[in-house]
Parts: C-alpha cells; structure tokens; sequence
C-alpha cells in the first residue's frame, strides 16, 4: 500500500518499505514512485526514513539501495556539506554523474538516472535548507554466468566427494 507525505507542493508516493540493519548501518528504506517530481529525469527512487548515522555515506547508501532490492554498486561518491543553492553542477568539471542523495532533516532522498547527468535542478522539503547532498555513479552487479560457475564448482564438488569417500573406507 503506498504512502504519501507531503513535501512542498508535491506529494511523495512511497512503496514497498523496508527496514535494514547491516554493515553497521540502520534504517528504512522506502522505493518512490513519482521521483522525477522531486529529482527531474531521476528514473528509480528511495525515501530514506531516519538512517543511523543520519549522514549517509557511500557504504551505507549501497546497504540501503541493496535493502530496497537495487541491482546497482555505489562508485565515485562525493559528498558537498550546506550547499547554497538548489542546482548541482559539474558540466565545468566534466564530470558526469547517475545517483543523487540529497538530506534534509531526518530523511535522506536518493535518485538514479539511467543516463548519466551533469546538470540538476532539485526540489528542497518546504524550502527548509538541504543539509548536505551527494552525488555519485552507480554500475550495475555483473553476473556470473551459470556455465563458467558450473566448471568452476564441478571439480571442488568432486573433491569433497572423493575425500568423503576416502572417509567412508
């Protein structure tokens, strides 16, 4: 069942709620459906509900996105403390990014686009000060592939059967 919450003018639309406690990181974790309404272009999103420590880095942020069932590791992290304005850009660094974590009060809210990005333009909670953002690059798990696990997993098998049956003599 969603949840909405207001944030200034817009409504966040949250699904599927979970909590985390790993790594030495705590929260929940919540996917928000309508995230390009607060993050414009942002494909997938996620609400972070008072994340323990509330500033969340690179390491916690992939415990949460992983939580949340993101298929997506965390790279090149970046992270701007009390940012003046409400426009990231890195077009002058050339430097471009995919992921988006920005925090305000006790929630933390993290976009992804599916197209790396330079420019962005955000939306703040009630036009409270965002205390920190972050930008970052996600890269998607790579696979193995189940012939390459098969022949690699066939001879150890075979070992611990021969040293079982070695046992059993």
């Amino acid at each position: 069942m969603p949840f909405c919450a207001s944030v200034n003018a817009a409504s966040l639309i949250l699904t599927g709620t979970v909590s985390y406690d790993a790594n030495g990181y705590k929260g929940k974790i919540s996917e928000v459906q309508n995230i390009n309404d607060f993050l414009p272009g942002a494909t997938e999103g996620f609400y972070v509900s008072k994340p323990n420590p509330t500033a969340m880095n690179a390491a916690h942020l992939q415990t949460a996105i992983s939580a949340a069932g993101s298929s997506f590791l965390v790279t090149d992290f970046f992270k701007i403390e009390n940012p003046t304005t409400n426009t990231l850009n890195t077009t002058a660094l050339n430097l471009t990014f995919s992921g988006f974590l920005m925090k305000y009060g006790t929630t933390t809210l993290i976009g992804l686009f599916d197209t790396p990005i330079s420019n962005l333009d955000f939306l703040t909670h009630d036009g409270k000060d965002v205390s920190h953002f972050a930008y970052f690059n996600t890269a998607p798990v790579s696979e193995v592939p189940l012939p390459a696990a098969l022949w690699l997993f066939a001879p150890a098998l075979m070992g611990l059967l021969g040293i079982r049956r070695r046992l059993i003599i």
